[in-house]
């Protein structure tokens, strides 16, 4: 009787540590399953009574707790509800897919049809800076050579936007612009290629990368949205350095900072390397 005393604080112990440990066992997560694309409504309407031509598109997320990706070509939109124009005529393929909890489900892609050109959607100053007006096309080059500005890139706050503008009350907003030949570490001197923005027959633009041999010669379309002051580009990116390629998610993704007939600041959000950030590059019209 006083062996089985003895052992019975000993067998207690044992038994905690045994609790702890499987309680403490690893829990095991797991996505929900994937929802099927016949439970996704992502809506596309073509408005005739606007333009005749079906130049107007509305895209409309019926879906709660879903994020839309819709891809129409010149662009690409993650907003619950957008309304797009296509300025020239000819066949658009929307593809929609759908970011759930599961993953993303890919819909069925739509073809529309415009008929007809409604160039008063390009008809904008912005739109003629840009491009030099439609059926014409422009080239810019990074200023590199300070031509324009102190330097070829400057730094923002993630809420600084038009005019260097803060966004946001109380928002991430701070400026810094370094003068390039204080600051040549920045990036180095060179030829850093060129960027031609087009609006014969269809938002085309054209880039050179000289200093990123990866991605060479790239071919896309644009979107430029004159209320937001935003600048979409699909299938091309603007003119960067090689050290910060890998520093941006989304180069396609930009934000307007200004936009003259010679000189133009397209800002893309840094979300690695030394943190979040809006990178500011700083581009002139080539003669």
């Amino acid at each position: 009787m006083h062996k089985l005393s003895y052992l019975r604080p000993a067998v207690l112990l044992l038994l905690i540590v045994i609790s702890t440990i499987l309680s403490c066992k690893k829990k095991e997560y797991s996505l929900p399953p994937l929802s099927d694309k016949s439970a996704i409504n992502m809506e596309v309407k073509q408005d005739l009574t606007v333009d005749p031509g079906g130049n107007t598109l509305y895209f409309i997320n019926h879906t709660s707790e879903i994020i839309p990706v819709w891809d129409y070509g010149t662009g690409r939109s993650s907003r619950q509800t957008d309304t797009i124009h296509f300025a020239f005529r000819g066949d658009y393929v929307i593809r929609r897919s759908a970011v759930t909890g599961g993953g993303i489900v890919q819909l069925d892609s739509i073809t529309v049809h415009v008929t007809a050109d409604n160039l008063n959607y390009v008809n904008d100053p912005l739109w003629n800076a840009l491009t030099g007006g439609v059926g014409q096309e422009k080239t810019w080059v990074l200023d590199i050579n300070t031509t324009a500005f102190d330097g070829p890139l400057f730094f923002y706050g993630t809420d600084n936007g038009w005019g260097g503008d803060c966004m946001k009350t109380g928002g991430d907003c701070w400026s810094w612009a370094p003068k390039y030949a204080d600051n040549a570490w920045l990036m180095p001197a060179g030829d850093y290629g060129t960027m031609t923005f087009s609006l014969k027959g269809g938002p085309f633009v054209k880039v050179v990368h000289t200093q990123v041999p990866s991605r060479g010669t790239e071919n896309g379309t644009y979107y430029l949205d004159v209320n937001t002051k935003r600048l979409t580009m699909t299938d091309a990116t603007p003119i960067h350095d090689a050290g910060r390629d890998a520093c941006v998610s989304a180069w396609g993704n930009i934000r307007l900072i200004s936009l003259t007939e010679k000189t133009m600041q397209l800002g893309v959000l840094r979300t690695s390397c030394d943190g979040p950030a809006l990178m500011v590059y700083n581009y002139v019209a080539k003669q």
